[in-house]
């Protein structure tokens, strides 16, 4: 019953997302365009850390999930769609999850068809959107950041990251987050990486960004290079 109604939900989140496309917030050309991540998420490493310095969020969902589809819509509504600020930056990676990519992803044949529409959800000019189609990141990102539960990893889909403006991706692991927040089943009741609150989430974002210059201008040094 909770499926159907989140499968509900998201269509008519798509719905909503489909007639706002000529409104001019996000939902332009660039704004549907991604690319695709190689299993080290190499453009993903680079982008994140030409980025230093500004408030960084990592969103990894998969763009058919009903209740990822919500996650994003709450989130363009309680923070992205009223924050235009070159130093919050976001990077979203679609990932294949349900249905036959459980067993091989390579086979779901819409494959990064799917994000364009998924896309559509965020009205933030400052979103880059990332298609990694053999899932390897959510394995990744599981295992840099020590998601698990009383069984085991948890493979990281459908998670909510917050980075400061300190953070850098060394190596070949994506650093720690400051808060990491989900919607998965695995990880209920975890005391470490709270269920998803997209007011509480954004308000640690706006609260870091508080801490900022408001000069800041974090591609300042790489744009001189």
């Amino acid at each position: 019953m909770q499926l159907l109604h989140a499968t509900i939900l998201a269509i008519g989140v798509l719905a909503a997302a489909s007639c706002t496309q000529g409104d001019g917030s996000a939902s332009n050309g660039s704004a549907m365009q991604y690319t695709v991540l190689d299993d080290q998420a190499s453009q993903l490493r680079t982008d994140f850390n030409r980025k230093a310095g500004s408030v960084r969020l990592l969103f990894v969902v998969d763009p058919i999930c009903p209740t990822c589809l919500r996650g994003l819509a709450d989130m363009n509504r309680d923070l992205l769609a009223g924050t235009v600020d070159p130093r919050l930056q976001t990077f979203v990676v679609h990932e294949p999850v349900l249905g036959i990519a459980r067993v091989a992803p390579w086979l779901r044949p819409s494959g990064g068809k799917d994000v364009p529409k998924a896309a559509q959800l965020l009205h933030n000019p400052q979103v880059q959107h990332y298609w990694n189609s053999s899932g390897a990141f959510g394995r990744l990102l599981s295992r840099a950041i020590g998601l698990k539960n009383s069984k085991g990893p948890v493979y990281a889909w459908d998670v909510w990251l917050l980075y400061g403006p300190e953070a850098k991706w060394e190596g070949t692991e994506p650093p720690r987050p400051r808060l990491l927040m989900h919607q998965l089943g695995a990880l209920r009741g975890s005391p470490e990486f709270p269920h998803l609150d997209s007011h509480v989430f954004a308000r640690q974002v706006q609260t870091l960004l508080a801490q900022l210059p408001p000069s800041a201008t974090p591609d300042l040094a790489h744009s001189s290079q």
